[in-house]
């Protein structure tokens, strides 16, 4: 059976998933590991040496090589507290593939349990860190109130279109189960026409016209046939 043929970018995405699944990826335990993985990406045809090809993968190279096996609590909050310093978003996925060392340590039963209790007990406000990146029902109360406010159109159609990732969490069942729930929760009074879904009165008034043009037609052919036998005597009276 042929070996596995790799290329740069299955190097990375092959790292990658390693790193998410908590492998060692330090040069010793990679070798015997995942051999071919680590002898294609020291090759000259891809990334030269081991380090290349991590950093490729957006990991910290330092930070697998050196791999800490004791941690103290003052350390790890140290640590969540100098990232956030940075600038770093600490709930990324990729912070903690990054970081995975801290990330697991803070995890650990014997230090916090959770990286949420890390972060938390490090002083910093996990809730709004999460508020940031997930669409609680808070949030969308907030951002459509801040819509309103500044204007902006909110029909769902054109909240569908132009903002569809509040639209789409406004609609979860778990939140308000529809956009017209929603707005109201809000203290928005939802639009009454709504571009993009004509309203019923329009719908029921177009309906009464189709069917009125319907009658007129049928009585124009009711007629004509009635008139058809007495043109057909008029015509053979010629």
């Amino acid at each position: 059976m042929p070996g596995r043929v790799w290329t740069r970018d299955k190097l990375i995405e092959k790292i990658r998933e390693l790193a998410e699944q908590g492998v060692d990826l330090s040069p010793t335990a990679i070798q015997k590991t995942h051999s071919a993985l680590f002898s294609s990406a020291r090759s000259r045809s891809h990334f030269g040496n081991w380090r290349d090809a991590v950093e490729a993968a957006g990991l910290e190279y330092d930070d697998i090589k050196r791999i800490k096996q004791k941690w103290s609590r003052d350390e790890i909050l140290a640590q969540i507290r100098k990232h956030h310093a940075e600038g770093h978003d600490l709930l990324n996925p990729m912070f903690k593939i990054k970081h995975r060392n801290l990330y697991l340590a803070a995890c650990a039963h014997r230090y916090f349990g959770s990286w949420r209790r890390a972060i938390q007990a490090a002083g910093l406000d996990h809730e709004t860190m999460r508020e940031t990146r997930v669409w609680t029902k808070e949030r969308i109360r907030r951002t459509i109130s801040d819509m309103a406010q500044e204007g902006r159109p909110l029909g769902w159609a054109y909240v569908e279109e132009h903002c569809p990732g509040i639209y789409r969490a406004a609609r979860r069942r778990e939140n308000f189960g529809s956009w017209h729930n929603a707005l109201l929760e809000s203290g928005v009074q939802p639009p009454a026409v709504q571009r993009g879904r004509r309203p019923n009165v329009v719908k029921e008034r177009e309906a009464r016209e189709r069917m009125l043009a319907g009658d007129i037609t049928m009585l124009m052919q009711n007629e004509q046939k009635k008139a058809a036998p007495a043109n057909r005597t008029a015509a053979r009276a010629k």
